[in-house]
């Protein structure tokens, strides 16, 4: 993170550590993408009365690109070029940008201004919600390598961003909706885009942070756009964390624990690699054709106490209202575009907004300001030559059912200091270089304790020196892995068959056919923990008490526990030796257990504690404290 954007991110309650700001995506209620055009201030104003009444403390808007640069073509004999046109017209500036357009656009910071909502501005909105949008000029033209488009573009983000600059009810620059599906381009295409831009609003505007407004990023080097590329252009990444166009979500229904923990599963992952603050810009259930919106409001409130409890500090949804009584493409064409609102397109409040305001009730009228840092037991290792989302989703629901919590880091890069490292299932047959193996191996012969999972690929190389075993063979042939651990019967499903033998480490768990399953090595003063199969890949949810039986080795010792995997939790350590703990139940069925206690329970703020016993609603969330112990 540059200096310049810590001092700001730091003092800006939007992004503030500890804190969580509510919102959604807004286009007016009457006129949807064609707001700018359709114009009705008095119906902005009640729209941003209507949303200051939830709670929403925070709301991204979009300039339409082609609205607010109405760049046309002059064309002469036989078709040639003669120049540019600003709406058929002269040049009323340098960036032929309408004024009165960005007179509109005051309007609207003024109306959310007087309502103490703040505003993430999406700067290049050319694609929005399935259909791409741009000034004439453009049309046909790929706008993220075209040289000309780059520079208009930039021309347009300047006069924009120095215009702007002085309204206070803007906290942050965004890239544009999604830029990344703008345009098919490779990963040195796309940087020169962020730069040219990103530069712009740099030059135009140093004192507020860039937001990156994707839908999504990959972990690997040669993606699109990945974290080591976006980590150059931002100070803060983005998720659009929606499960039907996600790979791997989507499998159970929406109020259920891989959905609930989507949303900050993805951002914590996006900002760990990139070494950036990470927001949920935009959240939603894809209306009535995924879910109720009841189902969507039990999505909402697992995904809102998530994404609070590992530190995100902005979560949004899309969008604002619905969009049903609108003709015109994409809502005339894309079906699940029209119903996405926490209002429906006369105001009417829906399920979600009624959570929404409920949440942010709630996080108000707790008595501190802050909810201290989450406590993590493990690094999760992420190799930069492969698409890492599934295993590192998985690592994700395991650990939260085991009853730990982890972060991030790229293998490749200096490893933070852990006593308990988890290398999952890698896909790739060189996913791990012999550089980033020796660098695990030092800090497990300094004492750490490594989880290693083999996956459908090739993960490490010298498995004899390193874990203790040999593979004997290695073939596609599917196979049902069954086994007993911690005192669950557990059953899933392999799509390779390997066979390993003991070369010095000792089993641990084994197949229903006796062959080594889970094995323990000694290496150096730390240990290695082999698990035979694909769990963050292939078993996720029903592989957890391997997770838990692995964090046992490695000592972790919570505070609290849950024997509940679907009731999980994350520790808040406070300076004075007490805890904040987060729990939350990811059924939808109302849930009470036993808690193992580590001192006493202190003051509750939501869910009840009677003794020991925790009860939870479905889908909901306790907070509580603990105090003393050791």
């Amino acid at each position: 993170m540059t200096i310049l954007a810590t001092i700001f991110l730091a003092a800006s309650t939007a992004f503030a550590p500890g804190r969580i700001a509510t919102g959604c995506n807004y286009w007016a209620s009457h006129a949807g993408i064609r707001m700018w055009r359709d114009w009705s201030p008095a119906r902005v104003e009640r729209d941003f009365d209507l949303m200051a009444s939830h709670g929403i403390g925070v709301v991204r808007v979009f300039p339409l690109w082609p609205d607010f640069q109405p760049l046309t073509t002059d064309r002469g004999w036989g078709g040639r070029f003669e120049g540019y046109l600003q709406n058929d017209g002269p040049m009323k500036n340098f960036a032929a940008v309408d004024d009165e357009m960005m007179a509109r656009f005051r309007f609207v910071c003024d109306a959310a201004e007087k309502r103490n909502i703040k505003l993430v501005v999406g700067l290049v909105t050319g694609w929005m919600s399935g259909r791409m949008f741009v000034p004439p000029a453009f049309e046909g033209v790929n706008v993220v390598t075209d040289p000309a488009s780059v520079v208009w573009q930039s021309r347009y983000v300047r006069y924009f961003v120095e215009h702007m600059n002085d309204h206070k009810a803007i906290v942050a620059w965004d890239f544009g909706n999604e830029c990344n599906c703008m345009a098919d381009c490779d990963t040195w295409q796309m940087w020169l885009w962020f730069h040219a831009i990103g530069s712009e609003i740099r030059r135009a505007d140093p004192s507020r942070p860039i937001v990156s407004g994707l839908h999504s990023m990959g972990t690997d080097a040669k993606a699109k756009v990945n974290m080591f590329s976006i980590r150059e252009h931002v100070d803060v990444v983005t998720t659009h964390p929606y499960p039907l166009w996600t790979p791997n979500c989507s499998f159970e229904p929406l109020n259920s624990l891989r959905n609930g923990c989507h949303a900050p599963c993805e951002t914590t992952l996006y900002s760990d690699l990139s070494h950036r603050v990470g927001i949920v810009e935009e959240a939603g259930s894809l209306g009535p054709c995924v879910a109720s919106e009841s189902v969507a409001a039990d999505m909402m409130r697992m995904q809102l106490f998530g994404s609070w409890a590992v530190g995100v500090p902005m979560y949004m949804w899309w969008c604002a209202f619905d969009q049903d009584r609108l003709d015109y493409s994409p809502y005339e064409r894309i079906n699940v575009e029209r119903e996405l609102g926490l209002f429906t397109s006369d105001g009417k409040p829906k399920p979600t907004a009624m959570e929404m305001k409920k949440f942010a009730d709630f996080v108000h009228s707790l008595p501190f300001n802050d909810l201290p840092p989450r406590r993590t037991d493990a690094v999760v290792l992420v190799g930069k030559r492969e698409n890492a989302w599934i295993a590192a989703q998985g690592a994700w629901m395991l650990s939260r059912q085991a009853g730990f919590d982890i972060r991030y880091a790229y293998a490749c890069e200096p490893l933070p200091d852990s006593n308990f490292y988890i290398l999952p299932s890698g896909e790739g047959l060189d996913a791990y270089t012999r550089s980033e193996q020796l660098r695990l191996r030092e800090k497990v012969e300094a004492g750490a304790t490594v989880l290693v999972t083999l996956g459908n690929g090739m993960t490490l190389a010298c498995l004899k020196d390193f874990a203790g075993v040999e593979t004997v063979s290695f073939y596609k042939k599917p196979r049902k892995v069954e086994f007993d651990a911690e005192g669950l019967h557990v059953e899933f499903g392999e799509p390779r068959t390997r066979l390993l033998s003991l070369r010095g480490a000792k089993c641990i768990l084994s197949d229903a056919d006796g062959n080594p399953l889970m094995t323990e090595f000694r290496y150096g003063k730390g240990k290695v923990l082999l698990f035979n199969g694909a769990l963050e890949s292939n078993a996720q949810i029903a592989g957890w008490p391997v997770y838990r039986l692995a964090a046992k080795i490695a000592g972790v010792k919570r505070r609290v526990v849950s024997p509940d995997p679907l009731i999980c939790l994350t520790e808040h350590p406070r300076p004075d030796g007490s805890a904040v703990i987060v729990a939350i139940n990811y059924s939808d069925m109302a849930k009470s257990c036993s808690l193992e206690i580590d001192g006493c329970v202190g003051a509750v703020y939501r869910g009840e504690i009677k003794g020991t016993t925790l009860s939870i609603a479905p889908n909901d969330a306790a907070v509580f404290e603990v105090t003393g112990g050791e």
